[in-house]
């Protein structure tokens, strides 16, 4: 799977060019052959992720270096009995990351987001549900509702933070670069007093993945300002976009609403 995907990339075109001027952009003081093979070996990478997803659903022998002290910080966290937002980005193989975490026997949600290629949407669905996950559908009207609900329950949910918002809102920065983003993790968050546990999430080669589990931190019982949410995504911005310089080969690059394309100025 990873030599076709690096053929469809490399050899027709598919998002190469928007993925060389977002490598030489963020990683601007690598040489262009370090950018080169950060841009091949991402591509590998996704490769290997959907090998995964589609020859291994179960997960369970697949080597991770980091998974039992992302599992105690976990532990640790769900003993305040408010839940767990788990904050990712798109690095490594996140799919896995939830998967796995369900079968260790942690309640997980997931937020899933209707594609394009309902056969792709439904092979993820049934990734994440398959060993007692619950998926909730990103545009549901009552999605804030339900997780709140999950959270109240010592839940845990995963938040993807490197999402760019769909219209232009407040700033942040990631990755060096300014970014619009939605706010969904400062108002989650705020509202349910979860722990906030970011970790990220790595590959070594087509085999080894490596987890990193970063300091947790949550609101305390006073309403928090819109200027104290910010703050707290920004933190994970922070801590999340330097692991992903130092590993740029795990990031996903490909993402069609790239987190840093601009809106325009009015």
């Amino acid at each position: 799977m990873e030599r076709v995907t690096l053929g469809i990339h490399s050899i027709f075109g598919w998002r190469k060019q928007s993925t060389i001027d977002r490598i030489s952009t963020v990683c601007a003081r690598e040489t262009p052959e370090k950018q080169t093979w950060i841009r091949k070996e991402a591509v590998r990478n996704l490769g290997r992720n959907l090998t995964e997803l589609i020859r291994n659903r179960k997960m369970d022998d697949v080597e991770i270096e980091g998974m039992e002290e992302t599992f105690r910080a976990f532990d640790e966290a769900r003993k305040k009995e408010k839940g767990i937002l788990l904050v990712i980005v798109h690095s490594g193989n996140w799919d896995l990351a939830g998967v796995r975490t369900v079968q260790e026997g942690f309640p997980m949600c997931f937020i899933a987001r209707q594609q394009k290629n309902s056969l792709t949407y439904q092979m993820l669905v049934d990734v994440r549900e398959q060993n007692g996950g619950t998926v909730v559908d990103r545009d549901d009207p009552k999605l804030i509702r339900k997780l709140i609900t999950f959270l109240a329950d010592n839940g845990i949910v995963a938040v993807l933070i490197d999402i760019r918002a769909r219209q232009a809102g407040d700033q942040f920065e990631y990755l060096g670069q300014e970014a619009w983003l939605a706010n969904g993790l400062g108002l989650l968050a705020a509202k349910s007093k979860a722990e906030v546990v970011p970790v990220f999430l790595g590959r070594r080669g087509r085999d080894r993945h490596v987890w990193k589990p970063l300091p947790a931190r949550r609101f305390g019982e006073e309403k928090p300002s819109k200027e104290e949410r910010n703050a707290l995504l920004q933190s994970c911005l922070d801590d999340l976009g330097a692991e992903v310089l130092k590993n740029p080969e795990s990031y996903f690059w490909f993402n069609k609403r790239w987190v840093l394309e601009k809106f325009e100025e009015e």
